[in-house]
């Protein structure tokens, strides 16, 4: 699993002052806890696929983990979240500093928003970088950077669609909470890792395109569970709210199911009425455990895992990248954060 590089405080000028020096060194702390899903994906295909060039593995894990990163903090801008895996994220411990220097509440959240948006920018940057900076042939690397650009642009559009959809009074049809969850996730998440192992080692077209359809099944299915874990899951093991995805009407396959079922009225009640009403976010979780709606989407899951599964079955995926790819279909479902 590649380890993402640290943020080093020489990279930015000099004499602006320790509240720079402080908001890097948190940078870098936030580049360094997360799972390294993609770049573990990355090196699977990668290598089972033929690839031999550790640093050229190294390099785009690294670029991939920067990217998500990236992604994750500005998520937590655009939602307003100030916990990531536990503890205070980029914009929370910059808000908590200025709070300590005696600024306004007002004014130190702004200011960690700032350094959010700021920081998720730079990350950006060093992705970006990092991908256009890998040590292969020219016609690859545009070939690279071009899968990357499709990916970004689902991923950030797949964003800007789930909040959209947040502050629409209808529910979501599960159609479109499955295209928000395959847009703004699986994208860059999961097929872009499968599909870029693949290009670096050589593997051919068809290949290519089988594994970005594994990566769509499987990180939608990622998506999916994520959303069960945003409402059901234990924010002790999660390291996140139980209450955000609620409180703010996410675009889900749970929303769009309940909407379907008698419980909706109490549920959308529970759920503050788009701003009409006192969100209780306990109650809305209880109505739809007791609607079915966790039942549902769990059931949704596995079956996009199923259809991953049968798309990796396919003969143009080689053996031995089935059989790298296995134990990573086989723990989508089990995830616990």
């Amino acid at each position: 699993m590649t380890a993402v590089p640290r943020m080093a405080v020489r990279d930015v000028p000099a004499g602006l002052g320790s509240a720079v020096d402080d908001w890097v060194a948190d940078l870098d702390a936030t580049t360094r806890t997360g799972k390294g899903i993609r770049s573990a994906l990355l090196e699977a295909v990668y290598v089972a696929a033929g690839g031999d060039d550790s640093a050229v593995r190294v390099a785009v894990g690294e670029a991939l983990e920067l990217l998500h990163e990236a992604f994750l903090i500005h998520d937590d801008v655009v939602d307003g979240d100030d916990h990531r895996r536990g503890q205070a994220n980029l914009q929370g411990r910059t808000r908590d500093r200025v709070v300590a220097r005696g600024a306004a509440p007002v004014i130190a959240e702004g200011v960690g928003r700032a350094a959010g948006l700021l920081g998720g920018d730079m990350l950006l940057v060093k992705a970006m970088s990092g991908f256009a900076r890998l040590p292969v042939p020219a016609p690859t690397v545009h070939r690279v950077l071009d899968e990357v650009e499709r990916a970004v642009t689902a991923s950030v559009a797949g964003e800007y669609a789930d909040i959209h959809y947040s502050a629409d009074a209808r529910p979501p049809s599960r159609e479109r909470a499955l295209a928000i969850g395959q847009a703004k996730t699986a994208a860059y998440s999961v097929s872009l890792p499968l599909v870029l192992g693949a290009i670096l080692a050589g593997a051919g077209g068809q290949t290519v395109e089988s594994l970005r359809e594994v990566g769509a099944h499987l990180g939608t299915a990622y998506q999916v569970v994520d959303d069960l874990l945003g409402v059901f899951g234990d924010p002790g093991v999660t390291g996140k709210s139980n209450e955000g995805d609620l409180l703010r009407g996410a675009p889900t396959v749970l929303l769009a199911f309940a909407a379907t079922t008698d419980a909706w009225p109490r549920i959308d009640a529970a759920l503050g009425g788009h701003g009409h009403g006192d969100p209780d976010p306990d109650t809305a979780r209880d109505l739809l455990y007791e609607c079915g709606a966790r039942d549902h989407a769990q059931r949704v899951a596995e079956d996009l895992v199923a259809a991953a599964r049968t798309a990796l079955d396919r003969p143009t995926i080689p053996a031995a990248i089935r059989a790298a790819l296995a134990p990573h279909l086989a723990a989508a479902l089990e995830r616990t954060r």
